[in-house]
């Protein structure tokens, strides 16, 4: 496999890219000059992700950057556009040549490429952009939200770590801030939503499909599943999931003692959480993200030196952990194709759930690492969202057992068995959430009336929120459960990518069991399955891991049985 030197032009203009694409599609194709012609386009495409990736940080690291915004807009009405059309035209020319027998590498992308073909419209691609510029504008709002405390700024990921505060009376004092920072843009936010509503329902039409529902799951190359299989899983969740996290919520509050568990001891941002402790002392893993950084990186090296060898690149320029004004909510990994380098970006404020996410983060980044060196063609560095997230959810179970600091990680013997006990907790208490994000949308776009409101959306947040969250207590609170999601930016920029994680949870509870008993084996299948990028479907990615893709009763039960005695041996 090589990574050549990628072509010289800017990749921000139009009239200097255009030729690349103009040579790309005047060249005579025959079976046996595809892998070239497709090496020359990837490595254009390469360049154009490249620059994307680059704006997209400097979006994220400043919302208020004006220059960033500029070259933002740039890109997302001018070239990618431009980029999407004349891809088309590549896309086309390559299923028409006759005779050419995919090898496995490719077999899979022309699967992609045919299904983008078939629901490309050139009317749709400036609703694209227009619903690009839409979400940075969430971005930019929910980036905007502070909380007054105490005389102070808070940012809502500093608010989150003030929730795991004993104080009951504070930590309802905190969270009704945050709620009512949220509660005060309800307007914009709504308005902004069914802007983007309508023109997903306006791609889809475009595009001869019913719903949003159906386009989308082509879109997403969803070839693997079907929208049956995840009421499937939902019925599951319901059924072998929900008793057990309403449980486990049950015993919270008791050890709070507390009458019930309200949502002021939940994350703000990630409401399946519990983010106080009974402790008297909450875990506080480090003191800043230098820390973090640090000791994460101790424990990528203990896990696997390639790992370790991964992370230690990153800390030279494509780190940026810490929580700051004006910087955009959440985390995520980007990948660099031309410099061959991940990039991680996170809210870090000193909790558990910061080392989650780094960890996690690290699994993505770990993943583009072992593709970048496996796969040839920048479409195959990236795996399907399900198995991508296996990649990131699993890095979290398999590096437990270095999490204790006499192994180089954040936590004393007794904080290590609270630790894992949170994580164990926060899968539990994950399933059910992602149930009501993955009903809501699947209603929200294949079942819910032409005519509906923002108030509608509410309705249906609610119930959903009643049938998978019983745990959670928000009597007296109705405006902010409805609202609930607003809080989920998956829902305004990303449509549908949420189940995912719910599929890839049940591939890594699989690869935690196989390392229980053979860690080196293990890992060692973990890092065959990365190395395959796009390359396989994902029944085939899930057994190279170790693992089966199923989402039935059966399978869930197993798994959640699982999680259940380790908690019991912990506690």
């Amino acid at each position: 496999m090589t990574n050549a030197s990628p072509p010289d032009f800017d990749p921000l203009d139009w009239p200097s890219i255009a030729p690349l694409f103009a040579e790309l599609e005047a060249t005579p194709l025959t079976p046996q000059s595809v892998r070239p012609w497709l090496q020359q386009w990837s490595d254009v495409a390469a360049v154009i992700q490249e620059t994307s990736a680059q704006i997209y940080r400097q979006i994220s690291e400043n919302t208020a950057d004006a220059e960033a915004d500029a070259l933002f807009r740039v890109l997302v009405k001018d070239i990618l556009p431009a980029v999407s059309q004349a891809e088309q035209k590549l896309k086309q020319k390559l299923l028409a040549v006759d005779g050419y027998q995919s090898d496995p590498d490719t077999a899979r992308l022309l699967q992609r490429f045919r299904a983008e073909v078939e629901i490309f419209r050139a009317e749709n691609v400036p609703i694209i952009s227009e619903l690009r510029l839409l979400d940075k504008q969430y971005d930019e709002i929910i980036g905007g939200l502070s909380i007054d405390w105490q005389g102070e700024q808070k940012t809502i990921p500093e608010a989150e770590v003030m929730l795991a505060n004993r104080d009951s009376t504070q930590r309802q004092g905190v969270w009704r801030a945050a709620m009512d920072a949220y509660l005060a843009r309800r307007a914009d936010l709504n308005d902004l939503f069914m802007q983007m509503l309508d023109r997903r329902r306006r791609l889809a039409a475009n595009a001869g499909f019913a719903d949003f529902r159906s386009y989308q799951w082509q879109a997403m190359g969803r070839f693997d599943y079907t929208p049956a299989d995840a009421a499937t899983f939902h019925d599951a969740i319901a059924h072998e999931v929900v008793p057990l996290a309403t449980e486990l919520y049950h015993q919270a509050a008791r050890a709070l003692d507390l009458p019930s568990l309200r949502p002021w001891e939940t994350s703000i941002n990630s409401p399946w959480n519990i983010t106080v402790d009974p402790e008297e002392t909450p875990l506080r893993p480090f003191q800043d993200a230098a820390e973090l950084e640090e000791t994460v990186h101790r424990i990528f090296r203990q896990l696997h030196p390639d790992v370790g060898d991964c992370f230690g690149a990153m800390r030279e320029g494509w780190l940026d952990l810490a929580s700051r004004p004006n910087k955009a909510p959440g985390g995520y990994c980007n990948s660099f194709p031309v410099s061959g380098q991940p990039y991680i970006f996170m809210n870090a404020a000193g909790s558990h759930r910061n080392v989650r996410t780094l960890l996690h983060e690290g699994g993505h980044a770990f993943h583009f690492a072992q593709a970048f060196r496996q796969q040839s063609l920048v479409w195959n560095y990236d795996a399907p969202l399900e198995f991508a997230e296996v990649a990131s959810m699993s890095m979290e179970l398999l590096t437990i057992p270095y999490w204790s600091r006499e192994r180089g990680g954040f936590y004393d013997q007794d904080d290590l068995r609270r630790a894992i006990a949170e994580q164990l907790r926060g899968i539990v208490f994950f399933f059910p959430y992602m149930a009501v994000m993955d009903a809501f949308q699947h209603w929200l776009y294949s079942e819910a009336p032409t005519e509906l409101d923002a108030h509608d959306l509410d309705r249906k947040w609610s119930e959903l929120w009643d049938r998978f969250m019983p745990g959670i207590d928000f009597s007296g609170l109705q405006a902010e459960k409805e609202t609930g999601w607003h809080r989920k930016g998956h829902i305004f920029g990303v449509p549908f990518y949420y189940i995912e994680y719910g599929l890839a949870q049940l591939g890594a509870l699989q690869i935690w069991r196989n390392a229980l008993s053979d860690p080196q084996k293990a890992l060692h299948d973990y890092q065959q399955a990365l190395a395959l990028g796009s390359t396989r479907s994902l029944p085939e990615l899930f057994r190279a891991a170790g693992a089966r893709f199923a989402f039935d009763r059966a399978t869930v039960h197993e798994l959640m049985d699982l999680v259940w005695h380790r908690l019991q041996a912990l506690a």
